[in-house]
């Protein structure tokens, strides 16, 4: 669904088909759906979908990333949820089976021994040894993220070779979030409820003199957005 449709069936919802003479301006309706986009990405999670972003090594030795410390993203990247250094499937153990991987070492050393006589102290000296391990094995950066700016900070030590990898929220299309169902209710319930606003403002009446029912009109409105945000809250 484009924009201009979503406007047309948001001025057809308020009008009833264009029965009633009153609606609420086009670029109010504008402002309401671009207002509801932001909240979406933000708090809807069929909005979003789960990407990697990869960012060469190239970046790391510029000149802005020495000064800043910071990597422009995307103007599609809703939210940074991982930062990784993408590492060879060998072990540091020589063995170029990757199903034997470090971590299923240091798991069945750490988690498989009895906890028995002598073997509590040398469970103490495994743990010991996998806060040892942890300095080379570790893959994560430390980071912060900006939604507004899209500004990636690396906040810890920087990859010395490979680059990064991040596990990002990627923003769907607007037009295939203008189709969720749950977004169009939204809409319609924030546009009678400015509509709602509009009437009462002016103390607007019919030809005829007859009068909308204003109280009716908002009231409807409020019940819908409030089923549309436990929706949402029960799905997220």
């Amino acid at each position: 669904m484009t924009l201009d449709e979503l406007i047309l069936d948001i001025q057809d919802e308020l009008t009833f088909a264009k029965a009633l003479p009153y609606s609420i301006p086009e670029p109010e309706i504008k402002r309401i759906i671009t207002n509801a986009e932001r909240y979406f990405y933000d708090n809807w999670k069929h909005a979003v979908e789960p990407r990697y972003l990869l960012i060469p090594q190239e970046v790391f030795s510029s000149t802005g990333f020495k000064q800043h410390r910071t990597i422009q993203l995307p103007d599609c990247v809703g939210f940074v949820h991982d930062v990784k250094q993408p590492n060879s499937s060998g072990s540091m153990f020589g063995t170029m089976d990757a199903d034997f991987a470090d971590n299923k070492f240091i798991g069945s050393e750490v988690f498989l021994t009895p906890f028995i006589g002598e073997s509590i102290m040398y469970r103490t000296i495994i743990f010991s040894f996998l806060d040892l391990v942890k300095g080379f094995t570790i893959d994560t950066f430390a980071y912060d993220y900006n939604k507004n700016t899209r500004k990636l900070t690396i906040l810890g030590r920087s990859p010395r070779q490979n680059g990064i990898v991040l596990t990002i929220a990627k923003k769907i299309p607007a037009d295939d979030l203008y189709t969720d169902e749950v977004f169009q209710r939204y809409v319609r319930a924030k546009a009678k409820l400015r509509l709602g606003d509009l009437l009462t403002t002016f103390d607007y009446n019919l030809p005829g003199g007859i009068k909308p029912n204003y109280t009716n009109l908002v009231t409807k409105a409020e019940n819908e957005l409030t089923q549309v945000l436990e929706m949402m809250k029960g799905e997220n």
